[in-house]
């Protein structure tokens, strides 16, 4: 007889009949269990075979692979048969705006509707100041409703340089902004480091060194971690040596060396590659084509794609995507290469960047890391566990132990054979709530 997690069950042995108490779960909360799905957790590798999984409230406190027992009364019960349980993805370099060529979108608006997609953990690395702490408020009004979110309030660039932001004429007033930050509780900072020469014939100036290296200095003082936007090679070094803890952007222009591998080791810095952003350089037209293609669930918008079909070259000011589009591959040869080092890589889509549509670029991205070579569990586990320890929250989420939040996914087919499968989506639970 199978052994089952509610109450008692009784079996028999050499005529023998003994009795075997089970977990008895206290009545003091929502009781919802999933149950029949093939249970995938890219943290461990004790599952992949169907079981149940027991949410009180928002947490996961029970994993029973192999068990079919009966549910308990009043218990919420998803039924996941012939589907399969994974933890819910992290896109972790998501701006929440719409991805059209002028900036749009309420940001709340669109952090809700990434749930659609599976996204329950989002990282924003700059929410503009005038709208960090009504974002924050909204979230903390039912954060049930949202994906978890690791927000930057605002970040550093310089006088004649690439966004908008803090732009610090000394180290000292650099600092002093960290510590502000620190005080309103950003989750980081995050600095540009790069002259885009990438994406335009007209270079923007570059932040001086000095006032990054204080930066990313009094960031370590207050316990903060700090992120660069630095897809050029040697800026990407230089913050390296000042101590950066994540890259936000692939590098773009020329392989990584044994030298950069051995920083980002020692460093244990984090690399997230935004394969879906560079992509459109090769087109927005053609990255049209692909969202549709692969929008199976046909949520995507006509009229918005039918203006990047008009707009293949997109803005005036960014004249060298040519340039881009002609390096892609050294774009998915270096993820690969940081893969392949043990270095911890996070999925990030530089949502809200023309072309760049939240939610679905988030399943591409997955889908553009196995296509250079990754194997889906790696990049499972880049979207889920990985993002989870990066940002110190191992355990909390990103798995399906018990004690986690249960952020889950519930697939109609198997991410382990095509990564994209992703998409397939029957259910989402979002902090033990039936995401609708």
């Amino acid at each position: 007889m199978t052994r089952g997690v509610f109450g008692l069950a009784s079996a028999v042995l050499c005529g023998i009949v003994f009795t075997v108490t089970m977990p008895v779960y206290a009545q003091t909360g929502d009781l919802l269990v999933i149950h029949g799905g093939t249970l995938i957790d890219p943290a461990r590798d004790d599952l992949g075979v169907p079981g149940t999984i027991i949410v009180q409230n928002s947490l996961i406190i029970a994993v029973r692979p192999g068990d079919d027992s009966p549910p308990p009364p009043g218990a919420r019960v998803i039924d996941a048969g012939g589907g399969f349980v994974i933890p819910g993805i992290a896109d972790m370099h998501n701006h929440l705006q719409l991805g059209m060529f002028r900036p749009s979108g309420n940001r709340a608006a669109v952090l809700r509707r990434l749930l659609d997609w599976g996204i329950t953990t989002v990282f924003d690395p700059g929410v503009p100041v005038t709208e960090f702490d009504a974002l924050r408020k909204e979230i903390a009004r039912n954060r049930r409703a949202y994906p978890r979110a690791f927000l930057i309030r605002g970040m550093f660039t310089t006088q004649g340089g690439w966004g908008q932001g803090y732009k610090p004429d000394t180290p000292q007033e650099a600092r002093a902004i960290v510590r502000e930050l620190k005080a309103a509780g950003s989750d980081g900072v995050k600095l540009i480091y790069d002259d885009m020469r990438w994406a335009t014939t007209r270079p923007f100036a570059v932040m001086d060194r000095e006032i990054a290296v204080a930066i990313i200095d009094e960031a370590h003082r207050q316990g903060m971690m700090a992120f660069a936007h630095a897809p050029i090679l040697e800026s990407a070094r230089q913050m390296l040596e000042a101590g950066i803890d994540c890259l936000v952007h692939g590098i773009i222009n020329e392989p990584v060396d044994a030298e950069f591998i051995d920083l980002m080791i020692r460093n244990k810095t984090c690399y997230i590659s935004t394969l879906t952003m560079f992509q459109t350089s090769a087109g927005y037209d053609r990255w049209a084509d692909r969202l549709v293609e692969f929008d199976i669930n046909k949520r995507l918008n006509p009229a918005a794609m039918a203006v990047f079909r008009k707009t293949p070259t997109g803005t005036a000011r960014l004249d060298n995507m040519a340039w881009t589009a002609g390096h892609l591959p050294v774009l998915r040869i270096n993820l690969f290469t940081v893969q392949s080092a043990g270095i911890p890589v996070l999925i990030g889509t530089d949502a809200g960047m023309p072309g760049v549509i939240p939610g679905i670029s988030a399943q591409l991205e997955l889908v553009m890391h196995q296509e250079t070579g990754l194997d889906p569990m790696d990049v499972l586990r880049d979207a889920t566990s990985t993002a989870a320890r990066v940002f110190d929250r191992q355990g909390v989420f990103g798995t399906l132990r018990a004690g986690a939040q249960a952020d889950l996914l519930v697939l109609d087919a198997d991410p382990r054979i095509d990564v994209g499968n992703v998409r397939r989506i029957r259910h989402v639970i979002r902090a033990g709530r039936v995401h609708k």
